[in-house]
């Protein structure tokens, strides 16, 4: 089951970020955010969407920002004019439980959380992948991502930067 993350979930998810980051061999795969991040996202500039098991435990979810004017804006990685740089929304955070992946999670929830999204004020959806994680990069491309460049991003380390323009 599929839905909108709420506050409360806040404690959870990060407990599921920080439990996949913690077993990954190659840290440079994901950027674990701490759980201030986590709450702020759900509760201002944000929203989240979560997997759950039958019994409502959470097993997958995906954080979405609005990064606004801020200067880590993906925008700016692509050459957005100024004036355009609001419309844009970060496909920020995916993480699915080990013994969840190949069940195209991370595919169903970028799905549901672009209906939530409003696209008479958002027009560019963007994400930043490994590439080095080829089934979170070919998620983004089986569901109408473009790859715009490759370069380095949080603080170095190597990222695809990918582009939905929605019209």
């Amino acid at each position: 089951m599929l839905r909108r993350a709420t506050i409360h979930d806040a404690e959870e998810i990060h407990s599921i970020m920080s439990l996949v980051y913690d077993n990954l061999e190659n840290k440079d795969l994901y950027v674990c955010d701490d759980l201030d991040y986590v709450r702020n996202t759900l509760s201002t500039n944000g929203f989240g969407v979560v997997a759950c098991d039958n019994s409502g435990k959470i097993i997958a979810s995906f954080i979405f920002r609005y990064p606004g004017s801020s200067e880590d804006n993906l925008g700016n990685d692509v050459d957005l004019c100024a004036r355009e740089l609001p419309k844009v929304v970060h496909m920020e955070t995916a993480v699915v439980l080990p013994e969840h992946r190949g069940k195209g999670l991370q595919r169903k929830m970028l799905s549901y959380a672009e209906s939530l999204i409003d696209t008479s004020v958002y027009k560019y959806f963007m994400a930043t992948v490994s590439p080095d994680n080829p089934a979170s990069y070919r998620s983004f491309e089986n569901s109408g991502y473009k790859l715009i460049k490759t370069k380095p991003k949080y603080g170095g380390i190597m990222r695809r930067i990918y582009l939905k323009e929605i019209r």
